[in-house]
């Protein structure tokens, strides 16, 4: 009993308005409820090859439901607290979750690809809108001086997607099918939207706040990110700029988001602060974690649907080749935090991105003779550095904004990092597909040095008894495998470099940033908030 009673006082000294045992559950299942949305942006990497064999469309078409997934994140993040502010707290997270729970449905039981992906942007929305307003349930919850503490605890599901998401994703589906995830994810959803609702009865709402949406800017925000983001998957099948059609496409999302800047710049409260691209260090910051992510988004995608598709592992296998990361990231988060107060935030975010850029050059010397652990061993470093990186890039975007600018910026430095996510996935498959054609072209061109070794093998395959067609065919099999291994290695190395140019870039032209021994809770939770 005395152990209860002192757990009770503990618990009463954090929560504001909840008995100990509705506050513990409000806790879970909104953490929960967290970690569910950010598991869904990871595990469907794992479930692509299976999600096209069963709708029956090329795996690259396969990758669009996950691109999309991302732009209705992207639109719905401005959306989330004025929500929370018209319909309260408990009938916004009913709302929100009740919708991602029931688009979760649809994607396990349409057999039609183009439902598919609408259903897949749906939970990318309803997921949107649950993020910002998790944490602001949250917080409500805690007395004042107590915030970091819920900061902590919601923070800890950051980085799920790209750590501990894909190998769940890929064990679901090697050992119950590419669908159960979506039939989890349903039910789930609907429970701890219940166990949240029951949690607040009867408690006051948010505090009301008069929150203006700038309905124009969003309604030229949406088009030109999902313009944009169609534009990019269609670029291989349209043959990129070879396409009358491509060109129109992005000639149309470059005019939505010309006639954005236009409107948003004049705007006093605009949706997207172009104004903030003023300052030196917020510039750097939102291009460098944009570019960035489009770099590592896209690598981890390929990598885990290239070991599948190529490499010939299992979904749970290829998953489990990003599970190190989960090991190193989250501590390497935390260990941020404390360089921070010691270190300008722009040199610490070019060691990151520098260790990123080393990383990849160890990744791409893989070839198909290596284990499968070397190529798992580098992930090890690779999440260490990715943990490490998005604090100091925040720090460095806000660093010299007004308090009103700072959540401004914010929600910039959001929208450019998850739009990246979605943008980076179909640029670097169309530029591994054309690097892949020019290696194979490359191999099989009569009178380079392949050429000999090309046609002893064909004798050998002949000597063995196989058919003139069935050597030739064994030969194009083995030829397209190394030219796929080769453009694999070439990605690798240029989004190295990628990460080099990032890095020079912020040691050159970034400013130094105020070094603080403690932040304050407002400051972490915008920190956290822009972790993904």
């Amino acid at each position: 009993m005395g152990v209860l009673d002192t757990g009770r006082r503990r618990i009463d000294a954090v929560s504001a308005d909840l008995p100990p045992g509705r506050f513990l559950l409000l806790n879970l299942a909104v953490g929960l409820a967290h970690f569910l949305v950010l598991f869904n942006a990871g595990a469907y990497l794992a479930l692509i090859p299976e999600v096209a064999g069963a709708l029956g469309v090329n795996a690259s078409f396969a990758i669009w439901p996950q691109t999309d997934f991302f732009v209705g994140m992207a639109l719905a993040a401005p959306l989330s607290l004025w929500l929370a502010a018209r319909q309260g707290e408990s009938r916004s997270f009913f709302l929100v979750f009740a919708g991602f729970g029931a688009s979760a449905l649809i994607c396990a039981e349409t057999t039609e690809f183009w439902s598919f992906i609408l259903a897949r942007f749906a939970m990318g929305f309803f997921g949107g809108l649950s993020i910002p307003l998790s944490l602001a349930v949250l917080l409500h919850r805690y007395r004042p001086g107590r915030e970091k503490l819920a900061i902590s605890l919601w923070g800890v599901a950051a980085l799920t997607p790209f750590t501990l998401a894909p190998a769940v994703g890929g064990w679901l589906c090697t050992y119950w099918g590419w669908r159960s995830l979506f039939y989890l994810d349903g039910p789930l959803a609907l429970v701890l939207t219940g166990v949240v609702v029951l949690a607040l009865q009867g408690l006051p709402s948010l505090p009301a706040r008069a929150r203006s949406v700038d309905w124009v800017g969003l309604a030229l925000l949406a088009p030109a990110l999902a313009t944009t983001q169609v534009t990019l998957d269609l670029g291989s099948y349209l043959d990129w700029w070879h396409s009358p059609h491509f060109w129109a496409l992005g000639t149309l999302a470059l005019i939505l988001w010309v006639t954005l800047w236009l409107w948003e710049w004049q705007y006093p409260q605009p949706l997207v602060a172009y104004r903030l691209f003023r300052h030196r260090n917020f510039l750097l910051g939102v291009a460098g974690v944009f570019v960035g992510t489009v770099f590592f988004q896209g690598i981890m995608a390929l990598l885990v649907v290239q070991a599948q598709l190529v490499w010939g592992y299992t979904a749970f296998l290829a998953g489990v080749l990003v599970l190190p990361m989960a090991a190193t990231a989250k501590p390497a988060s935390l260990l941020s935090q404390w360089v921070l107060r010691h270190w300008d935030a722009g040199l610490v975010a070019a060691v990151d991105l520098a260790g990123l850029a080393l990383s990849c050059f160890l990744i791409a010397s893989y070839d198909r003779d290596a284990s499968y652990t070397a190529l798992l061993w580098p992930q090890f470093a690779l999440g260490f550095f990715l943990g490490g990186l998005f604090l100091p890039l925040t720090r460095l975007s806000l660093s010299g904004l007004s308090e009103s600018e700072a959540e401004q910026g914010l929600g910039v430095f959001n929208m450019f990092r998850v739009a990246a996510q979605g943008y980076g996935i179909p640029i670097l498959v169309g530029w591994l597909a054309r690097v892949e054609q020019q290696i194979h072209h490359f191999l099989v061109e009569p009178g380079v040095a392949s050429a000999g070794p090309l046609a002893e093998t064909t004798r050998s395959l002949l000597a063995r008894g196989l058919s003139p067609s069935a050597a030739t065919a064994t030969l194009a099999g083995d030829l397209t495998r190394q030219a796929s291994f080769l453009a694999f290695n070439a990605l690798f190395y240029a989004s190295g470099w990628a990460f080099i140019g990032i890095s020079a870039l912020l040691l050159i032209f970034a400013r130094p940033t105020r070094i603080q021994r403690a932040v304050s809770a407002t400051t972490q939770i915008r920190e956290e908030m822009a972790e993904p």
